[in-house]
């Protein structure tokens, strides 16, 4: 997977997205109030509420690091974050706990999020932007969370906070702009102290080679 302009934000960012995009359209959530952002809590008005968080994320290098490219081997942890309301203690945590089995049967499951050969032929859609990738979940966690909220505290909520850490790569090619064209190889013998002799006393043989990337391009198709 190579970094390039197809997208503008990072793949961590892309995965995020379109995990959520995929929940919002599953059935169990019809109804349900998206976020991606915690930075403001969330309203009565707002409940039930789905949010996908990028939590945070670790970087390795994939390979030795002075051996070639920059690769990176991403582990990306995202939160998944369900809010209901239900005054039934038993009740409420049964809901949370399908809200998470929804999860993961929507996301885990899906053979064009999770493919580890394409990602970009995704039906009825655009795909997933350089045909981002995710390896596996490393390890995941989940809790059930219970209190209440409002003005006055007044309403019974549960919330399932469920994290996985995702797997990525990505590598950072160097950008070329300067495309090798030409080179002129000018050959003649060496005197034994190492110096030429001027152009006009000895021969040399010159010569020029010339790219043109559009023929090779062209031979290759």
């Amino acid at each position: 997977m190579t970094a390039t302009d197809t997208t503008v934000f990072s793949y961590s960012l892309v995965i995020r997205d379109m995990l959520l995009e995929k929940l919002k359209v599953a059935p169990f959530f019809t109804g349900f109030t998206f976020r991606k952002s915690r930075q403001l809590p969330a309203q009565i008005n707002q409940l039930p509420s789905l949010g996908v968080y990028i939590v945070g994320e670790d970087m390795e290098s994939d390979g030795d690091p002075n051996h070639g490219d920059i690769d990176f081997l991403n582990h990306l942890k995202l939160g998944f974050s369900v809010v209901i309301v239900n005054n039934d203690p038993e009740l409420c945590e049964e809901a949370i706990d399908k809200a998470y089995w929804a999860i993961c049967n929507t996301l885990w499951r899906d053979p064009y999020l999770m493919s580890m050969i394409d990602t970009r032929a995704y039906p009825g859609g655009v795909g997933n932007p350089d045909n981002t990738r995710i390896e596996g979940i490393e390890k995941a966690t989940r809790r059930h969370v219970f209190g209440t909220t409002g003005t006055n505290n007044e309403t019974p909520i549960g919330e399932l906070r469920y994290e996985a850490t995702l797997r990525y790569r990505s590598d950072f090619t160097p950008i070329i702009t300067d495309d090798l064209l030409m080179i002129h190889v000018d050959t003649a013998p060496l005197d034994d102290d190492g110096t030429t002799d001027p152009a006009d006393e000895v021969q040399r043989v010159v010569a020029v080679y010339e790219f043109d990337p559009s023929a090779e391009k062209d031979a290759g198709q």
